[in-house]
């Protein structure tokens, strides 16, 4: 008879994920922290490479692949805002007692904030709460100031160095290649309409977009927070479902389209691979519906390749115009308020995130003040880096590090009482190597490795021997104790994903938004008529009186924003919670993060359709038109979509969608999420759960 000995749910949460070793990154790594400490302790000054070792130290847990532009942005932005203005902060107030209290309470807030604007939002917020922490060490002791942070600079430059051989040899992201392959194959496909190969072309399509999806979530895994490469590389790729399905309708007629068209495919993966413009796509060549469907779907990848297009410049774009305000100077300053939460202000959960973490350092301050530890910047490490700004699982994140902890502590102290001088740089490299690995199986077999390094490194600055290690297992098991007790026991909210009902929230919202953005301009003397304002809930328009203002006096108040606008703010709210979910849910076991993960190009999708909403909104806003039976129907697909992701099955059937050119964004958009949730089990079954949980 077996026993369990341990249960299933401390296993899950604990075993690392399958993945091959990467070794090119392993191989940088290792040159890239002991190659400066190699320098100094050869010239008999071993302190003075524990700076450059840092640097590269984090040049190396920043760097997530890529295109080498993004890459140095990445690495550059976090070493230059985070780690070196981390360093600076904690340096001038290291030593001042409440006053270093003070501010890491508020670094922790700005830290909180950073984390809502992105992957390097994210990456940089970390690192500029870590090393403030750091520098309430022996490290803010160092002066002059700018010394510490240049000789930090210098290990992450070096860092930087080292990536240029491998953009030499591959100037573009693996994922990139990959969802090229998709229109390249689907080039393919189409040629062999009608002959014995249709088969073997679609099973090879297959194979690539399966490729492409696998690459393009194992990118976006990885990231701390929403990267807008992989989003618009996600983009493109659902935008090529479209166009699968109408190869598929013309596969059953038995005629390919012509050699014109099927190069112009071709070309658009050439477009994606090597990041140039799209090609011009033909005007329709046939009449029959399912050539109709490729011209269209055509047209839908060329505006998504298209660079002012892109999630990125596009929200930029939309947001400049909409800092064209008019009016006096209250409305004014109320509407460039408006625009700038709309496009920096965080939801519901990034506020709520932003307290926890700000309360964790607070009480990890204090307890470090009242209590005689001896190394007591190591419980604000901690605290920092188990509730590490990324919206993470806080629980499985601090069981997992206060684990790795330990093996790591142990390893150390075995490493200063045993290897001194030269002799350090042998498992310094072994170490040093290993953190890339760790980093992709396992958040505590990543602080297993990393453990060991820091301790050394502090060490060459302040030697203080095996003790070191001790000290810094308590101080880490205090802070992982607060990070529970403060930072998660607390918050009910933070045990269980959510992520199904936050995208079900989001559909209806980004619904009920389009409904009121698409119908007649804000202000015009009608207010919403009944022509105009065909599909409006009753609550959607309740805000617009017979005088078109906001109140119903014929006058817009300007301390309560109109209704398309504040509908507008709780709309790209509810998008960020939803983002913030699906980051904190990657963050969970492998059991919850794999179904997690299929999620994330119908998140893409679903942004998409709101930033073509929002851009037909300023068409509709300076005096276009659009039809309201159009909008109905795309208002009735948006509904499925929230209501199968609420209730764990996919749409049926597909919806019916307008065909008005000024539609046209919106219903691509519409389409290609559309083509995500029903492109197979990616969502069905495995990534949606009834009842609104993961």
């Amino acid at each position: 008879m077996t026993a369990a000995v341990v249960p299933d749910w401390l296993t899950e949460v604990v075993r690392p994920k399958p993945v091959a070793p990467p070794w090119p990154e392993m191989i940088r790594a290792a040159l890239a922290i002991c190659v400066p400490l190699a320098a100094s302790l050869a010239l008999g000054k071993g302190n003075i490479g524990v700076l450059p070792a840092m640097g590269a130290i984090l040049g190396t847990m920043a760097d997530t692949g890529g295109p080498y532009l993004s890459r140095v942005k990445r690495v550059a932005t976090a070493a230059v805002f985070g780690g070196a203005a981390g360093l600076a902060i904690g340096s001038v107030t290291h030593g001042h007692g409440w006053l270093a209290v003070v501010a890491l309470i508020a670094v922790a807030g700005i830290s909180g904030v950073l984390s809502s604007l992105g992957d390097i939002g994210s990456i940089t917020g970390l690192q500029l709460l870590v090393y403030t922490a750091l520098g309430d060490g022996p490290i803010g002791a160092l002066r002059p100031v700018w010394h510490t942070a240049a000789g930090f600079l210098v290990g992450v430059i070096w860092a930087l160095i080292l990536i240029l051989p491998g953009w030499l040899r591959s100037p573009y992201g693996k994922e990139q290649r990959d969802v090229a392959a998709v229109y390249t194959a689907l080039a393919a496909e189409l040629r062999a309409v009608g002959t014995d190969g249709f088969t073997a072309r679609r099973w090879a399509l297959t194979g690539a977009l399966n490729t492409a999806y696998d690459e393009l979530l194992t990118a976006r895994s990885n990231a701390t927070g929403r990267n807008p490469r992989t989003a618009g590389l996600a983009t493109v790729l659902n935008a090529s479902h479209p166009m699968i399905e109408a190869a598929t309708e013309i596969s059953l007629a038995g005629h390919p389209p012509p050699p014109l068209i099927i190069d112009t495919v071709a070309r658009l993966g050439d477009a994606v691979a090597q990041q140039a413009p799209p090609p011009m796509i033909p005007p329709p060549w046939d009449t029959s519906p399912a050539m109709l469907t490729l011209r269209d779907a055509m047209a839908g990848a060329a505006r998504a390749l298209a660079r002012d297009w892109s999630p990125e410049d596009q929200s930029r774009s939309g947001f400049r115009e909409r800092l064209h305000v008019s009016g006096g100077f209250r409305t004014r300053l109320a509407q460039l308020t408006d625009h700038v939460m709309d496009e920096f202000g965080g939801g519901r959960l990034s506020r709520i995130f932003t307290l926890r973490l700000m309360a964790c350092m607070g009480v990890a301050a204090l307890v470090i003040e009242v209590l005689p530890l001896q190394r007591s910047y190591w419980v604000l490490l901690t605290v920092a880096i188990v509730f590490k700004p990324d919206y993470g699982s806080v629980f499985a994140r601090a069981l997992q590090r206060g684990l790795g902890t330990v093996a790591g502590a142990v390893a150390g102290a075995v490493l200063l009482v045993l290897v001194h001088g030269l002799w350090l740089l042998f498992p310094f490299a072994v170490l040093a190597a290993l953190l890339p690995y760790g980093r992709s199986r396992n958040y505590g077999l990543l602080a297993t490795f990393l453990t060991p390094l820091v301790v050394v490194l502090i060490d060459l600055l302040a030697p203080a021997g095996w003790r070191l290690a001790e000290d810094r297992l308590v101080d880490t098991l205090i802070g992982c104790a607060i990070v529970l007790l403060v930072g998660f026991a607390p918050w009910p909210m933070s045990w269980y994903a959510h992520l199904p009902r936050e995208f079900a929230r989001a559909a209806q919202d980004v619904c009920e938004y389009m409904q009121e953005a698409l119908s007649a301009p804000e202000g015009a003397g009608a207010g919403l008529g009944a022509g105009a304002g065909a599909g409006l809930g009753a609550g959607a328009g309740a805000g617009l009186g017979a005088g078109g203002g906001a109140d119903g006096s014929g006058t817009v108040d300007v301390a309560r924003p109109p209704v398309r606008s504040r509908m507008r703010r709780s709309t790209y709210r509810a998008l960020a919670d939803l983002r913030i979910e699906f980051q904190r849910t990657m963050s969970e076991p492998p059991s919850i993060s794999r179904r997690a993960a299929a999620w994330w190009p119908a998140v893409v999708a679903l942004e998409q359709v709101m930033e073509a909403v929002t851009a037909t909104a300023l068409a509709v806003s300076r005096g276009a038109r659009v039809p309201a039976a159009g909008v109905a129907m795309l208002a009735a697909a948006l509904r499925a979509v929230s209501e199968a992701a609420a209730t764990g099955a996919a749409p049926t059937s597909p919806p019916e969608l307008p065909d008005d050119d000024m539609l046209k964004p919106v219903t691509e958009a519409v389409r290609a999420l559309l083509g995500v949730l029903g492109s197979g089990p990616r969502l069905v079954g495995d990534g949606f759960e009834p009842g609104g949980s993961i």
